[in-house]
């Protein structure tokens, strides 16, 4: 009988993890970008700095949630060789847009060519 309890809890304990991450990522989306989306980017941003742009980051910041769902939020940065030089990327945005679109890219204009 204790056997089974112990089994009870922890499946219940598992089955609210896997439930409350799924919600995170999928459709608690602005929640979880909210608490963990700004220091993903961030981290994104200084991995791109350093291995593509092969600077030091001086200062930097990122926005937390993906406004337009394009599984990125702006960023901007500045190096130590040109700190009074800021310039702005986009890097991925947490959840599950972040895991497929890694690293950071530049921002591309938002054109629109529908039709007035």
């Amino acid at each position: 009988m204790n056997k089974t309890k112990l089994f009870l809890i922890i499946f219940g304990v598992a089955f609210l993890a896997v439930v409350s991450s799924a919600f995170l990522v999928t459709a608690g989306r602005t929640v979880g970008q909210s608490m963990f989306g700004r220091s993903f980017a961030e981290n994104q941003l200084r991995d791109y700095v350093a291995t593509v742009i092969k600077q030091e980051v001086n200062s930097l910041g990122c926005q937390a949630v993906d406004t337009n769902q394009n599984g990125y939020v702006s960023c901007y940065y500045t190096t130590t060789s040109q700190p009074n030089t800021p310039r702005s990327l986009e890097c991925a945005a947490w959840g599950l847009d972040g895991f497929f679109n890694c690293g950071c890219k530049t921002r591309i204009p938002n054109f629109n060519f529908g039709v007035a």
